[in-house]
This record gives C-alpha cells, structure tokens and sequence, in this order.
C-alpha cells in the first residue's frame, strides 16, 4: 500500500513542478513579508537520538549526531524507537511557552539526518506512529496549537539520510523521486499552510545546485507562498551561512551558531543553540544566559536578521527546565520592549561600539538597545534626536531629559532600581528616539604599525603606538582608559607607552561629529606577542595576551580561552626583547573533530635575530585526523637550542574538512591556546 501512494505520490510531483508559475519582485516581498515583521523563531531539534540524552557507549558529548559520531550501525540505532515514548508532550504547552517569549514561528525537525520521520509517514513505517508506543502524530497536534495560537509551523527536513538503504551514490535518484519528495508532500498537504520548510544536509556529494532548484519549485508548487531556506541547494558558504552567488537557490541565508559581522539588506536567520547540543544532552549545562541571548536578538534584529532559538526536548516530550526558564525571561523582556523586535528593521546605522544597538521603527522612530550601562547618563554619536522631542525609555513612565553636546547626544537615564525588569536582573534597556543619522567619521585604527588595527598589544620594555584615521579628521586619545572626548590629547604622531595601559581614540569632523571611540590594550609582559594572521572575531579570547595569560581553554570550545582560524593558518611571533638563548618552545591546540575543529597538520618552529629572517629549528608533525580521534586540548613541545630574539611559530590549518568528515570540503577551524618558551633561566 506505501509503495502504491509512493509511487502515486512521485507522479504528482513531475507534473506539479512543470507547473510552477515565475515569481515578481513584488509577490516576493508580500510572501517574505510575515517572516521579515516577525524576527524571532523557536527551533526544536526532536528525535529518537533524545532516548539516548546525549550518551552512549561512556561518551557524554552526543546529540542529534548521535548514530553518525559514535558509528552506530542501522539495526542498532532502530532500537532506541521501541524506547521512544513521550507521554509527556504536550503541544499547547510548547506552543504557548514560545508565543509568551515573544515567538512568531517553530521550526521543528519532521526528520532529521538519521532518518527517523517524527510524523505519521504513509511512505514508510520508520516514524514516530508506527515504531514507537506513542503512536501519535506530533506534527498534527504541533499545527493545531499554532492556529489557536496564532504562530506559523513551519518544518525542518533533511536531504540526507542514513537509514535509508537507496540515500547514496547508487539509489540516489530512488531515493529522492520515491521517498524524499513523497514525505515533503505528506508534510505539505495534511497540516495545513507551512511557513518554512527549512532544508538541511544539502552538502552531501549526491546532492546539486540543480536538484536543489528543482526542489525548490516543487514544494512551492504546492504551497506557492512558502519560504524555504538555502539549504535547499549547494549556495551556503560554510557556518557563515550566506549565499556565493545571486542565482542560488532559497529565499533567505541560515549563518549557524554565528551572527553576521554587518548588517545586511539580504534576507538572512541566525539559528543558535542556548546551550552546546541541538539535541537533548542531559550532561550539557553550557546554557547562555537570557540577557545573552536577549542580546544576540537585539544585534540580529539591528543588522536586519531573523533569530530562530533552538531547544533539545527530552525523550518524555518536556522542555529542559533551563530552556524554559530562558524563555520565560525573554518573555518579560518582549513584553516590555517587543515593538523594538517585531517588524523593526535595519537602520543607517547599526551599532555604535559593543554595547549599542540601532534599529528602526515606524513613524521615524528609532529603538536604541543598549546594556550593561550602570552609569546614569549615555552618550550617542550617531543619532540626532529632533529638537524638543521626547527620548523615552521602553517600559518607564516618564521622558528622559536629554542635550545636544560637542560629542553627541546627551541622555539621563534612571537609576538603576527605577529600570524596568532591573528585580529580574536584566541588564538591557530600550530608547525610543524621533531622530534623524549623523553622518560620523569612521572609528580610527589603533595598531603597532601604521594603517592597522588591532585590539591588544603585548610588549617588552617600550611600545610604539600608531593612530589612523580618514582624512579631513581631526583624533584624540586618552592613555588611561577614560572615554576620549574633543578636550582629549590631539594625536599627532606615534608615541611611545611603556607600561600597561589601554588606549582610545575618536575621530571628529570639522563639524563635531565624532566617531565611536575605539581601544588598544597594551599588556608588558616577559616576552611580546605578534600575530601574522587574523583569528576569527567570534573565537577572539583576549587577543595575543590569551595566549600567555596561563589559563588553559577546555574542550568546550566556546570557554572564551581559544584564538580560533577558520581555514588558516595561525602564525606567531614571540620576541624576547633581546637576543638570549632559547631551548625550545610549544603550543597548545583543540581537537573537537564534530566541531570542525582539527589539530594542525603541521607545527613548524623558527627562529630569528633580527625579526625577519628566520630560520626553520623544529618542525612537529601530528598524527593525520580520523574520525576515532578524541576530543581533547593538546600540547606540543619542541626542544632546540639557539641565540635568538625572536621565535616564530607556524600551525598549519587542514584547511578544510576531509571526505570523510560530515563537513567535507568546508573551512576546518584550528584553535590555539597557550604558547610558551624555555629559556636558560
């Protein structure tokens, strides 16, 4: 009977495909508009896999993964069906606690990369009805929660899958036409209107560009207005999630446990963990705080994305109490400052330094979010509030009193006890401004070399201080870490520190608009530090002085101790100050292969007098990754003896994944820790 509707099933695909009608800019934007006005989405990662609570075989690190990391063959991995039996869930409960928190949608897995379909599937009986004693249909009582409650259900699917026995190089075709589009058409044609399908697994070699186009039509074919992800084809850019090309297919980029460096007029959704598992992990209790994630939301929002939040649900059907928790709090937020979420949308300016957010309302208004600030006054450089306007604070009675100054607008703001939420310990606050963009210089660099920036600087005996900034601007700097302002020292030459210190700087027009002000850490320390390339922003730590500040990062790599280089290599100078006889140096390094994050392939290590000439004195060659390695932190010494100022060392990236990594041919990362020198004292 399944082969028949199958078979049946594959029929009605050819011909609704062909039928697919071109869209117009103008049709387009009316079916984004819903996605692009809500913002904030809840993902449930939800399988067979949660049975398992992120163990097996003494490994405590598993989750959605599950079958695929700890290599669990089919027949065994089918057993945790039998196992599967949450009496507990409740649709109107899950529904309900994402609506308060200010949701507008859930994506939920209907299958994910293990096959097992988490709907009632009359293509096959490897589901949630058929091999479990729930033998209820979730997704049926999922879309009849959100109606009465008005969100959008929307679906995750995996292309991949690694039960089905045709899902390879040989049956692919079988596969697809006879199993993977007949259950995208169950899902699309018994739950009523689906938001998003949100596709995933795309990057397996058997999967195309074309065939993802074709998908692409097909499933709007039978609901015309639904927005599907990019994952549909081959177009994604690794984690970073964006597009390589304007004719890929999809409607909107998926950045992955990441948030995008600018704002960007392209439609885009960061998806995020609260903790380190999308699916349930007992053991993971890593969860980011709710005024984080508040945050992580406000910063999506001012760069003109979406924010969809992921919960594992254990096997009885329930939200882990942190997760709940988190969204209870978000939800006291949203009810305060929910106009600044839903439906703003990208303004001129995005943010000014880390703790300030831009976005825009309606009517000329602009929501300012701003956090961590105890003091009683904030100073805006980007913003001009319309004369004898009023600046309120979201969920305070009263206006704010404010004044046009050199530097910026002025604005008083209450005591930290007369703050809304401030009893729940939240430390984010919203403005609502009637204002109008400044135009403002760019934020000067800061560096040890003329033109560059950087954020620390870690030195022997004197430092050089260079500051840069556009033309026809005018910079001051401060030395002692206080705010720079136009009676700040005029910078007009490098300078020289010789202790530790931080740095700031601003530039200024003519006309008394001021940059956001920017800042260098300059750290003395027994030997200086100097990096040749770039680590990545989001796996910063604390800059060079990280790597000799003794604390050691864990194989939790999100710690804040690890320099992470996505596809790069990481390149090192340590200068002693002087020249002086060295004995050897090390490095230490994460392996977390289910993270992407590899140990290099090669340590080399080098040494110099004069800081440009060096000399190759050790290389260290790791054992080549497999897929059994272990995750740990790792150290690497090499024992040389030389005369020399400088040591350089050079940990080659992998630079990409293997084949036989599930990320095959996207950027592996490389993260490093410690580094350190053996001297003859």
């Amino acid at each position: 009977m399944k082969n028949t509707i199958s078979l049946l099933l594959a029929i009605l695909f050819v011909i609704s495909a062909s039928a697919q009608v071109p869209e117009t800019p103008v049709q387009r934007s009316k079916r984004m508009s819903w996605w692009k006005e809500a913002k904030f989405g809840l993902f449930i990662h939800w399988g067979i896999y949660s049975v398992a609570a992120g163990e097996y075989n003494g490994q405590k690190n598993y989750g959605e993964w599950l079958m695929n990391e700890a290599r669990i063959p089919v027949p065994e991995y089918e057993k945790f069906a039998p196992q599967f039996n949450p009496v507990q869930f409740d649709a109107d409960e899950w529904v309900r606690l994402a609506r308060n928190a200010g949701m507008k949608y859930i994506v939920i897995t209907s299958k994910h990369h293990d096959g097992f379909s988490m709907f009632n599937s009359a293509v096959s009986d490897y589901d949630i009805a058929d091999r479990t004693p729930f033998q209820r249909d979730p997704m049926a009582e999922l879309a009849n929660a959100c109606r009465k409650y008005g969100l959008k259900l929307c679906f995750y699917h995996s292309i991949m899958d690694w039960h089905h026995p045709k899902a390879n190089k040989e049956g692919w075709a079988e596969y697809r036409d006879k199993y993977m589009y007949p259950q995208l058409k169950e899902l699309l044609t018994r739950y009523g209107d689906i938001g998003v399908l949100w596709f995933d697994g795309e990057w397996i070699d058997e999967w195309t560009e074309e065939q993802g186009k074709e998908l692409y039509r097909y499933v709007r074919s039978i609901q015309p207005d639904l927005i599907v992800n990019n994952r549909v084809g081959k177009g994604r850019n690794g984690m970073q999630g964006m597009n390589t090309s304007d004719d890929a297919a999809g409607d909107f980029g998926t950045p992955e446990q990441e948030i995008l460096g600018e704002k960007s007029a392209l439609d885009w959704e960061s998806c995020m963990t609260m903790n380190s598992h999308w699916g349930y992990n007992k053991n993971d209790k890593d969860f980011k705080s709710s005024d984080e994630l508040i945050w992580n939301l406000a910063d999506i929002v001012a760069k003109g994305g979406n924010f969809l939040l992921n919960i594992g649900p254990t096997a009885q059907g329930t939200f882990p109490a942190e997760c709940t928790q988190r969204l209870e709090a978000i939800g006291q937020w949203m009810t305060v400052n929910g106009a600044s979420v839903h439906g703003a949308h990208a303004w001129v300016h995005w943010q000014e330094g880390d703790d300030i957010r831009y976005c825009a309302g309606d009517k000329n208004k602009v929501f300012v979010t701003f956090r961590g600030q105890e003091k009683t006054q904030l100073l805006l450089r980007k913003i001009r509030p319309v004369r004898g306007s009023r600046i309120s604070m979201s969920g305070y009675r009263g206006a704010l009193s404010w004044q046009q100054t050199p530097d910026g607008v002025l604005i008083q703001l209450p005591p930290l006890n007369k703050r809304p939420l401030n009893n729940s310990g939240n430390s984010i606050w919203v403005l609502e401004i009637k204002g109008t963009p400044v135009n403002t210089p760019d934020a000067p660099n800061i560096g040890t070399e003329t033109g560059k920036s950087q954020k620390t600087a870690v030195f022997t005996g004197k430092q050089e201080v260079f500051i840069a900034a556009q033309r026809g601007v005018a910079i001051h700097y401060t030395t002692d870490g206080s705010e720079p302002t136009a009676a700040s020292i005029r910078y007009m030459a490098p300078f020289m520190v010789d202790s530790s210190c931080v740095v700031r700087a601003i530039a200024r027009f003519p006309d008394g608009a001021t940059s956001e002000p920017v800042f260098m850490k300059c750290i003395k320390a027994q030997y200086g530090i100097r990096l040749l390339t770039d680590y990545a922003e989001k796996y910063g730590a604390n800059g060079p002085s990280s790597l000799i500040d003794g604390e050691k990062g864990s194989i939790r790599f999100t710690d804040g101790k690890w320099l992470g280089y996505e596809g790069v290599n990481s390149e090192i100078i340590l200068d002693m100050g002087e020249r002086r006889r060295i004995q050897g140096a090390g490095i230490s390094c994460l392996r977390l292969i289910s993270s992407w994050i590899f140990l290099p392939v090669q340590i080399d290590f080098l040494a110099s007098t004069d800081g440009s000439d060096f000399k190759l004195v050790k290389t260290v060659t790791p054992e080549p990754a497999s897929d059994a390695d272990s995750n740990s932190s790792v150290e690497f010494n090499a024992n040389f003896d030389v005369q020399a100022r400088y040591i350089k060392i050079i940990a080659r990236n992998q630079g990409v994944c293997p084949a036989w990594h599930a990320g095959a041919g996207g950027k592996s990362w490389l993260f490093v820790d410690e580094t350190w020198l053996t001297t003859n004292n």
